[in-house]
């Protein structure tokens, strides 16, 4: 395996790197600079502005174009983009799933209106968004969701439930799938609506992880009789499903990065005491190892044309 990059690829890196020397925010700054996110959806002002900065130049997502806040990246670059971040601690967002997931599903299936009304904001961080899947009794199995929506007029009307819906306390608009046709097979009768959460009948109520008390990024979120304009529907009525395959694939591509980069972190600030310690830290080393060589082999194949999405629902697995 040849880790290493062609001429144009670390011509790029070495943009971007002049980029951050320039434009990062320094630690010697004061006031709100400091300030951390509270949730997966709350995003502090001083990195509202970064995640802007980023934008408007072309280094959120390097491999959107760029009126998505991108410059049409090749898979590769985008790989070392992640990698100059990652050497950093730099998160490229404090709302992951909104640019992640959201976004990149509305770039993917939704109208140029939504993409304007709703991608554009999610991507500059003027607003954040959080993603309604989970219910009491649809968690992993997502096609047996029961959350409503009836075409009533130009709105529908959801009635229902979602569960660890992370961040929706502090989102302002939820990707919300629900059931339009009960009828259907229960793959078929899903559709995708944006939600606003300041709409009436929506009640979101947050809940502490099993972790601490103080980390509060989980919610219920209650529909009661919500009307939403028909207009807030992303792809076909009844082809939600193809919308939530799309979603997850979006969150997968290269998420195994991401898991990399935490465990490298760890192995770099973890001290072992220990006979016992240092073994586990031992196997930590050679897990980021391995998981750090199949996801380039993973990356090289992709590059090549060769995806294999099954593959990397594997190496999300392995993270």
């Amino acid at each position: 395996m040849q880790l290493t990059f062609d001429a144009e690829v670390e011509a790029f890196r070495a943009e971007f790197v002049a980029f951050l020397d320039t434009h990062l925010p320094h630690l010697t700054e004061t006031g709100s600079a400091f300030e951390r996110s509270r949730s997966s959806s709350h995003i502090p002002d001083w990195a509202r502005q970064w995640q802007r900065l980023l934008f408007d130049n072309g280094w959120l997502l390097p491999g959107n174009p760029p009126e998505f806040g991108g410059r049409n990246a090749t898979l590769l670059q985008q790989y070392v983009h992640a990698e100059e971040l990652s050497r950093r601690r730099i998160y490229q967002s404090f709302n992951p799933q909104g640019i992640g997931i959201i976004a990149a599903s509305l770039l993917s299936f939704g109208t140029p209106e939504q993409k304007q009304r709703w991608a554009v904001p999610i991507l500059r961080a003027e607003i954040t968004a959080s993603l309604g899947m989970s219910e009491p009794g649809a968690g992993s199995d997502l096609a047996s969701l029961k959350t409503r929506a009836v075409l009533d007029g130009e709105d529908f009307v959801v009635t229902g439930q979602k569960v660890w819906t992370s961040g929706a306390h502090d989102a302002d608009v939820l990707l919300t799938f629900v059931r339009t046709y009960p009828d259907a097979p229960k793959h078929k009768g899903i559709s995708v609506l944006l939600i606003p959460t300041d709409t009436p009948g929506v009640v979101r109520r947050p809940f502490a992880s099993v972790c601490d008390k103080d980390d509060v990024d989980f919610n219920e979120v209650f529909f009661t009789d919500v009307r939403v304009p028909a207009g807030n529907l992303v792809g076909e009525l009844n082809g939600g499903w193809r919308v939530a395959t799309g979603s997850l694939g979006h969150e997968r591509a290269m998420l195994w990065m991401d898991y990399v980069n935490l465990l490298h972190a760890l192995a770099v600030d973890f001290e072992p005491s220990g006979t016992l310690q240092r073994d586990h830290y031992a196997t930590l080393l050679m897990d980021a190892q391995a998981l750090q060589l199949l996801g380039s082999a993973a990356i090289a194949r992709a590059a090549r044309g060769d995806e294999d999405v099954p593959a990397q629902s594997v190496l999300k697995l392995l993270g």
